[in-house]
């Protein structure tokens, strides 16, 4: 349905107006609108606004000039090339013309080849995708949120954090360590500073030390891999979460203080690793899918999967275990 973009009115307010017995000048005041708009609306049965469009537009190319434009976009021509020869030709004409050209005919924009969707790898559990995301800035503070999710079961974990370094992303990994009652084996992670000094350089040259992240990655015998520079889609699983997460938590609701934001996000996690179906998982839990990995394979596994049934009531900290 077209209507105005500055319209003061909406479908259901002209439609109201038409079939209204009050007077133009009640409605005028009820509405915050002119009699004369009140009046239009009251004698029109099409409530669509009419276009701007000028009856008649001028170009300042002739028809077959147009024509001879678009012949060479039909060549694939971009809009540089297709200047260039038209100028050649044609001395009056401008760049603002072909555009001006290629808008009024729809053919501004090239098609793009869809680029075919990769195959996602399958793993069993214990490949973890690692992010992390700001939050709302609160009491004058910037506050961080790590979170990690298990490739095969969807299980996710999260963690909030006043600061978005080394220290936080370790103390992160041991926590995720606590929560997974499986083997992790692989991490997948990107460059940040946080996570690698991987590429790192300083004026002395390439980073000598290791990062503490990669540290506790050897001690455990965990593998860690890095997405490619400049490509967040590499790591697409965590990016998803982290956009699932926020728009359920930060994106939706208001919070007086970070606790009351920390326990926000806390509460989904629990909604989505206990009682959130997954499409991805034939509409079973996380939690679900992890108790079914048990059956099929116990070795990969540390703990009994009902030691996660102590995290659905923690809040601010999870439970020691």
């Amino acid at each position: 349905m077209q209507i105005h973009a500055n319209a003061t009115t909406n479908h259901k307010q002209r439609q109201a107006i038409r079939h209204s017995s009050e007077s133009c000048g009640q409605l005028a005041q009820r509405y915050h609108v002119s009699k004369a708009t009140i009046h239009a609306w009251k004698h029109r049965d099409n409530f669509t606004d009419h276009s701007s469009r000028p009856h008649t537009s001028d170009t300042a190319l002739s028809k077959e000039e147009e024509q001879f434009i678009l012949a060479l976009r039909g060549h694939d021509y971009s809009l540089d090339d297709t200047f260039d020869v038209a100028h050649s030709l044609l001395p009056h004409v401008c760049r603002s013309n072909v555009y001006r050209t290629f808008k009024r005919y729809g053919v501004n924009r090239r098609e793009q080849p869809k680029r075919e969707a990769g195959t996602f790898k399958e793993y069993p559990p214990g490949f973890l995708h690692i992010d992390c995301f700001y939050l709302p800035q609160l009491e004058g503070k910037k506050r961080y949120c790590f979170l990690a999710v298990d490739r095969a079961t969807r299980l996710i974990f999260l963690e909030v954090y006043e600061h978005k370094d080394a220290k936080s992303a370790t103390d992160f990994l041991k926590k995720c360590l606590n929560f997974f009652p499986f083997v992790i084996e692989k991490i997948l992670t990107d460059n940040g500073r946080e996570f690698t000094l991987e590429g790192f350089r300083n004026r002395y040259g390439p980073a000598k030390k290791a990062h503490p992240f990669d540290l506790l990655c050897q001690e455990q015998g965990i593998e860690h891999r890095r997405t490619k520079p400049y490509t967040p889609q590499t790591n697409g699983l965590a990016e998803r979460m982290n956009g699932l997460t926020k728009e359920n938590t930060t994106k939706k609701n208001a919070y007086a203080g970070p606790q009351e934001m920390i326990e926000d996000l806390k509460g989904w996690m629990v909604r989505y690793d206990f009682y959130r179906p997954h499409r991805q998982l034939g509409r079973k839990t996380p939690y679900e899918a992890v108790c079914e990995w048990h059956k099929k394979e116990p070795q990969r596994f540390l703990r009994e999967p009902s030691s996660l049934l102590a995290y659905r009531s923690y809040r601010s900290q999870p439970p020691e275990t």
